[in-house]
């Protein structure tokens, strides 16, 4: 009985991959125009979030998100090394509806995340993203120059070291 998830979750991940791949871009270009909520409640234009210059994980999230919180917590188990190996941005972004906003700040500084997070108060990445973003963690890569070049849906252990593997080939 086990073998058959496990076919399907490596089938799964050949998909997501080709997919990525083949996809179309985001509607608005990199950095985009998005109005991001920081977790003190101010408000900045995700342009002066997103860099150009070095490669650029987007991870959209749920506070109520199993597999967001255990993605979250694969990232910060190997945020350092990573970090230590190649220069990234990594950015996780809530959809949370406003009353869960006030969850985000304490889940992050309790579970220690070292990137920053913010929230899509109106959800504008829904209308701008590949996939208007149905389902969750979504993790979106661009390169240098802000194109997309890969991404994927749900979270299975394993799947960080995936991400991390198409980072260093940028």
């Amino acid at each position: 009985m086990l073998k058959y998830p496990a076919i399907i979750l490596f089938a799964g991940l050949f998909s997501i991959n080709t997919y990525a791949q083949q996809q179309a871009q985001p509607t608005q270009p990199f950095p985009f125009s998005v109005t991001l909520t920081q977790t003190d409640s101010s408000e900045l234009d995700s342009r002066k979030v997103f860099e150009t210059g070095k490669p650029t994980v987007v991870s959209f999230w749920l506070t109520t998100c199993m597999p967001c919180l255990a993605e979250f917590a694969a990232y910060t188990k190997n945020y350092a090394d990573w970090k230590q190996q190649t220069d990234f941005n990594l950015l996780g972004i809530s959809l949370d509806f406003p009353g869960r906003f006030n969850k985000i700040a304490p889940m992050a500084a309790e579970k220690k995340w070292p990137f920053p997070v913010y929230w899509d108060r109106i959800r504008a990445f829904k209308q701008i993203m590949p996939g208007g973003l149905n389902g969750m963690p979504q993790v979106f890569l661009f390169d240098k120059t802000g194109k997309l070049v890969w991404q994927h849906k749900g979270y299975s252990p394993g799947m960080e070291q995936v991400l991390f593997e198409k980072i260093k080939a940028l």
